[in-house]
């Protein structure tokens, strides 16, 4: 079933293909990019509600939506999405109506005027745990807005787990912020992946399919192959995604990422999975000094593998690299490189549909040598 609001909203791109249609899109896509067909081809097993997290945009005539594709100053109001949940749409058109009600002034991107900038809502798709997050241009009236807030905490109270309210005090147009009130319930929720629980706060990072994070999990594991004697890096890890099903199987893994919050989710995730062997190392991945590793998983942001990063992965000479991506150009790049000065053989890859109905596809990549 087409939404409503296809193809002006930014959300989707093929939702108008039929679903067989879209994974026939994406092999071309793959194909074209690295001249080879994938080893395997894993649909998501979700095509609607899949979604675990959606940062829902508030526009200057109180839109609540998203984007509108490819106009970064067009709003939709979206009064219905297939990608999060059915919760997920109540909990937006409440929102909407409130801040109506409420007389509560959009942010203005163009003006910088206003105060509501976005509503961001993050679900486990296991645990049924739900955490909504307000974002607001910054206020000298604190109680004032944590009573209005109350009140649609209240209406809202039935759906969700945990209720925040973060200020960007800047006139950036993103939807996290340096001040954050955690107004009522828990601090974190949780998700479930294999047999592992992740802890999942206002920003930390999450794979935002749960249907697929599972198959990524697997896949990994299996590439990586860890033996207790192993020592294995995960590079760009997040809050410890896969260092913590590694650490299962090795004694020697390190998980290193940038991120503060990623820090704080992976200690609790180190804890409530009892996975002692995992070290957490807080620093930018090209800062490290080098890289003493075996095997390496890397699952960089959209840009890919920096320079820096490369050339120590090369110096390091692990005996195998698992590269998860969300961007096959910069993946196609950096294996290239991988390939051609480092010796590496390109043993598998894989796409697997994690975002349904758009263009993006994700991939996991085994070099060896």
């Amino acid at each position: 079933m087409l939404c409503k609001h296809f193809p002006k909203c930014g959300g989707c791109q093929i939702q108008n293909l039929l679903y067989d249609k879209q994974i026939e899109y994406k092999i071309n896509r793959f194909i074209d990019i690295f001249k080879r067909e994938p080893d395997e081809v894993i649909k998501s097993p979700k095509i609607i509600y899949y979604r675990n997290r959606m940062d829902y945009v508030v526009g200057p005539n109180y839109e609540v939506g998203l984007k509108e594709y490819g106009k970064w100053y067009s709003y939709v109001n979206i009064d219905e999405c297939f990608l999060q949940s059915p919760e997920s749409n109540i909990i937006r058109n409440k929102f909407r109506e409130f801040i109506i009600n409420k007389n509560l002034k959009p942010w203005d991107t163009k003006n910088y005027t206003g105060f509501i900038r976005y509503i961001v809502i993050r679900e486990g798709k296991f645990t049924n745990e739900r955490i909504v997050n307000i974002i607001t241009y910054k206020t000298d009236n604190l109680e004032y807005y944590k009573n209005i807030f109350f009140e649609f905490y209240n209406e809202i109270k039935n759906y969700i787990n945990s209720f925040y309210w973060t200020i960007n005090d800047t006139i950036s147009d993103v939807s996290y912020g340096n001040i954050n009130y955690l107004l009522y319930g828990e601090k974190y929720i949780k998700e479930k992946a294999l047999d592992n629980f992740y802890y999942i706060s206002t920003n930390s990072f999450y794979q935002p399919n749960s249907y697929t994070a599972e198959i990524l999990l697997k896949y990994v594991r299996e590439f990586t192959d860890p033996n207790e004697n192993d020592i294995i890096y995960d590079l760009y890890s997040g809050s410890g995604f896969y260092a913590i099903e590694i650490g299962k199987y090795s004694n020697y893994v390190y998980a290193v990422d940038n991120n503060k919050e990623n820090f704080e989710m992976f200690n609790l995730n180190k804890e409530i999975n009892n996975v002692k062997s995992v070290k957490f190392l807080l620093s930018n991945v090209e800062n490290l000094e080098k890289i003493n590793a075996d095997k390496i998983i890397v699952d960089p942001p959209r840009p890919g593998i920096n320079k820096k990063v490369i050339r120590k992965i090369l110096e390091s000479n692990a005996k195998k690299i698992v590269y998860v991506s969300c961007y096959p150009e910069t993946q196609k790049r950096d294996i290239d490189i991988l390939i051609n000065k480092g010796n590496y053989k390109l043993e598998n890859i894989i796409l697997v549909d994690q975002f349904p109905h758009t263009y993006h596809m994700e991939t996991i990549a085994l070099l060896s040598k």
